[in-house]
């Protein structure tokens, strides 16, 4: 069953500006596009104010940070309901998209920011990024992504993979009082179950949803 779903590009030049975002004349700080908790409140902060606790899932926000050749760095923000804006609304970019997901069968290409950490009790332990397997190239991380996907995607394939540790600086020194790890993937897959894709597409991956990890964007491959 088709999904319609709001796609937003957000500028990070523009999140960045804080006097348009919150329309504060002295922001007492500099905003940081590497802190978690200014993602978050960059992208909620398009949305209508809501008094639940859940206002993310209940709009079902997901947001992917990207690095585009040619391109200057922006969010791309998925929803089920409508970013307003407010005093940003002329410098977004948002369209209606009618989603209809592949049959199974149907090759795809795919990308996923994902934050690949487990936990044992409370102790968060990231999985390493480094391969481990000479043959398969695979290491930790992709085998728990692959884990992830299925059985909404089968024939898992890995074309590109990039960390980035949110909250820290060069020397990994905490500066935030959040530190997030974001992975983000390409790859390409066969479609195996389009009823879990579809809630895979609408709900995201894993963890960290409010601070951009979870959202999977797929395009069908010819052939």
């Amino acid at each position: 069953m088709p999904t319609e779903v709001y796609l937003t590009k957000l500028p990070a030049h523009i999140a960045l500006n804080r006097l348009l975002v919150e329309g504060a004349a002295n922001s007492g700080h500099a905003w940081d596009i590497d802190s978690p908790r200014f993602r978050h409140r960059a992208v909620m902060g398009l949305f209508p104010q809501s008094d639940s606790t859940t206002a993310r899932a209940d709009f079902n926000v997901l947001f992917r940070y990207e690095v585009m050749p040619g391109q200057a760095p922006y969010f791309l923000v998925q929803s089920t309901v409508e970013p307003e804006g407010g005093r940003i609304k002329e410098m977004i970019e948002t369209k209606l998209v009618i989603r209809d997901v592949p049959e199974a069968g149907s090759r795809i290409a795919f990308r996923l920011a994902v934050n690949t950490v487990t936990r044992d009790g409370k102790q968060a332990k990231p999985l390493p990024a480094s391969p481990y397997d000479p043959l398969t190239n695979e290491n930790p991380a992709s085998l728990w992504i692959r884990h992830k996907l299925a059985p909404a995607l089968s024939d898992v394939e890995f074309t590109q993979f990039n960390r980035q540790v949110l909250g820290v600086n060069r020397q990994g020194k905490g500066t935030s009082t959040r530190v997030v790890q974001v992975d983000t993937v390409d790859g390409i897959a066969a479609v195996e179950d389009p009823k879990r894709l579809e809630q895979l597409l609408l709900h995201g991956v894993g963890r960290a949803k409010s601070y951009g990890c979870g959202l999977l964007t797929i395009m069908p491959l010819a052939g």
